[in-house]
């Protein structure tokens, strides 16, 4: 696929600044990353309490999440108001080997994850943005919505990551 995907030139501020919140925790997670990945990588699996995630396992959770945000977009792009399904993030956690993985490849899915939603987002139409969907615990959501949402978690996470990184809780 060529490197020059149309990209819609927005008209309004609004979906600039969407796109921008979506990506701004980016760079924070991979400094995170880094940050606990110094020397013999204990950091990435030390948890700061018996109840709380290491940034290991908090980079496992953001993947598997924006899995589900990714197809949670497409099917709302795609269905007319489609209903996305609840998923229980604990049993992912315990089910799913969180803490034994290796948090780069939650890491690189992340980050690819995001850029491959920015690119879409960023070629959407306005009626596109408008396209809506019902969120287990929002309730009617459009694309922008989406992004809030997408943005808030892991922004949310990335502050749980750093914390762990030195150990508050």
């Amino acid at each position: 696929m060529a490197d020059d995907l149309h990209v819609t030139v927005f008209a309004d501020d609004s979906r600039i600044e969407a796109l921008s919140a979506y990506t701004d925790s980016i760079e924070e997670l991979a400094a995170v990353f880094a940050d606990a990945n110094v020397g013999d990588g204990e950091l990435l699996d030390r948890r700061p309490a018996p109840d709380s995630w290491s940034v290991g396992e908090v980079l496992h959770h953001l993947a598997d999440a924006e899995l589900h945000q990714a197809v949670r977009l497409r099917r709302m792009l795609a269905e007319d108001r489609p209903v996305w399904e609840p998923w229980d993030e604990e049993e992912y956690a315990a089910s799913l080997g969180y803490d034994i993985r290796p948090a780069a490849d939650a890491l690189t899915l992340v980050l690819s994850l995001r850029h491959v939603n920015a690119r879409l987002l960023a070629s959407l139409s306005p009626e596109q943005w408008a396209r809506t969907a019902v969120h287990p615990s929002e309730g009617e959501i459009d694309v922008a919505g989406w992004v809030t949402v997408a943005a808030d978690h892991l922004k949310l996470h990335v502050l749980q990551a750093r914390r762990a990184v030195v150990g508050m809780i």
